[in-house]
């Protein structure tokens, strides 16, 4: 195992001038995806000041793809083989340096206001996480709701005592039903506006290793990652080699999110306005 490091600081950008041991832990799992992970690296570089200092940690297990960058408060664990997701998981919180773990999927958006609202609502004492989150599409953002571990904020050490992803199914579920089952947990359905994932399931050249759950032959973590694997080299994004990782948005989510919440206050507007012409009271609105 190797770890390459842009460690010239241990904060984001939002956040310099604060102690210098990250409290905040951002923790990335990939695997051949250096053609996407530009954006979740630049979705941290947008946080704003949550109050405490952070890294991003990014866990890289394919050895046929070293990651770097240079992005201070950015490190970067490349493996030199690959790791089951539920061993992946596992590990990515044990290296963490923060006593609090936000879940940075590779493949999402974070957008700039994640943090602060994950610290503000969990209190740095409960695990929390949102269950609503913007579902991506080239045309523009649509709310929709799911389990979504990708906005998890939790503990390190519950993660880790309560039994953390264990060693088989969705590491996802089961950590997450392992950390309800020792402590608070709030599960928010949030409202528009303060919505910070931008869920792109999809919407990027990637393969999902839980698309493979219930297929012939996948029941065991072994066979997932292995055609996972076959699948990822076959994409024409994914290139073998030493790669940089330069940290960009492709879109402008902040701005797509902001128009959506102002489409949904219109549209609920427009929908009181029609049933109080009809004098009938909205159910689950008044």
């Amino acid at each position: 195992m190797t770890e390459k490091s842009g460690m010239g600081s241990s904060m984001n950008e939002s956040d310099r001038g604060m102690a210098m041991k990250p409290v905040i832990s951002c923790v990335c799992p990939t695997h051949g995806r250096a053609h996407i992970i530009g954006e979740a690296v630049e979705s941290w570089r947008r946080q704003r000041p949550c109050g405490f200092p952070t890294e991003l940690l990014i866990v890289n297990d394919c050895p046929e793809q070293p990651l770097t960058c240079d992005v201070p408060g950015v490190r970067i664990v490349n493996l030199d083989v690959p790791m089951t997701i539920n061993a992946k998981f596992n590990l990515a919180v044990e290296l963490a340096v923060g006593n609090y773990i936000a879940w940075w999927e590779d493949d999402d958006i974070s957008l700039p206001h994640r943090l602060a609202r994950s610290v503000a609502q969990s209190r740095m004492e409960t695990t929390y996480k949102q269950r609503t989150a913007w579902l991506w599409a080239q045309d523009g953002l649509t709310p929709t709701g799911n389990m979504f571990f990708g906005t998890s904020f939790f503990s390190r050490r519950l993660f880790l005592d309560s039994g953390g992803a264990g060693d088989g199914g969705a590491p996802d579920v089961t950590a997450w039903r392992n950390m309800a089952g020792a402590g608070e947990v709030i599960d928010e359905a949030a409202a528009a506006q303060d919505m910070f994932l931008v869920y792109r399931w999809g919407g990027v050249p990637v393969v999902h290793d839980s698309g493979f759950y219930g297929a012939d032959g996948m029941s065991s973590p072994s066979a997932r990652l292995a055609e996972y694997r076959r699948r990822t080299f076959e994409l024409p994004e994914f290139r073998p080699g030493v790669q940089k990782i330069v940290p960009a948005w492709r879109n402008d989510y902040s701005a797509m999110a902001n128009l959506a919440v102002a489409r949904s206050a219109e549209s609920d507007r427009g929908r009181k306005s029609y049933w109080a012409k009809s004098g009938t009271i909205i159910p689950g609105r008044h």
